[in-house]
């Protein structure tokens, strides 16, 4: 925000557009998630409007071009469990493959007293392209599943310095790869992710077995 207006970032513009709109959605997703048990959430919306006037400002200063243009090259209609929600998108194709899509919208501000909090909010910075070069491997970095045929997921936790809360006492596989690699995201199946999220040991299965 510069004088009360949403500005550009402009630690972002050397990132591709899908690493712009993705690191957008999943700072926007962690931040509801954890305020999703309060009963006010709705008042998250203008945060949104906040986020995604600096993301197409983003957008349309990486590119030279207008906001509006942006929204013409980007905006799409995305539908949620039925719902409808205006959004945008970038697509990245895969020869064979369906594409990578990374989209900015499409989270309901539905309040849950029964969800479980994710404290994941942080800011995300990734070398030019890694995102997309590690989501294209199609690779669960946990369970090790490949040719995944349905959600590719990321895991992301506010520091590293996070991991040495297991210290004296035994670490989640999760924890331990994450340590290990130095990262604070991870690259998962939508099994291995729900089982992290809802603290579950990971299930054993054959490494070249499809997994969503």
């Amino acid at each position: 925000m510069r004088k009360g207006k949403p500005i550009h970032r402009a630690e972002l513009l050397n990132e591709s557009d899908f690493t712009i709109v993705a690191t957008y959605q999943l700072e926007y997703r962690g931040l509801v998630n954890y305020y999703r048990m309060a009963y006010n959430l709705h008042t998250l919306q203008k945060l949104k409007w906040v986020m995604e006037q600096s993301l197409t400002k983003t957008l349309a200063h990486k590119f030279k071009i207008s906001v509006r243009k942006v929204y013409k090259e980007y905006q799409t209609e995305l539908d949620v469990n039925g719902k409808k929600y205006k959004g945008l998108q970038v697509m990245v194709p895969r020869e064979g493959k369906k594409p990578l899509v990374a989209t900015w919208g499409g989270i309901p501000l539905t309040w849950d007293v029964a969800a479980p909090i994710e404290d994941e909010i942080e800011r995300y910075h990734w070398k030019r392209s890694e995102l997309e070069q590690r989501l294209l491997a199609q690779v669960c970095e946990q369970c090790g599943a490949t040719r995944m045929t349905a959600k590719i997921e990321v895991h992301h936790i506010r520091a590293l310095k996070d991991l040495q809360l297991y210290d004296g006492r035994e670490k989640p596989q999760w924890v331990q790869i994450m340590a290990a690699r130095r990262r604070k995201t991870l690259v998962l199946c939508h099994t291995c992710h729900g089982d992290i999220q809802h603290g579950r040991p990971p299930r054993r299965h054959k490494v070249s077995r499809s997994r969503t």
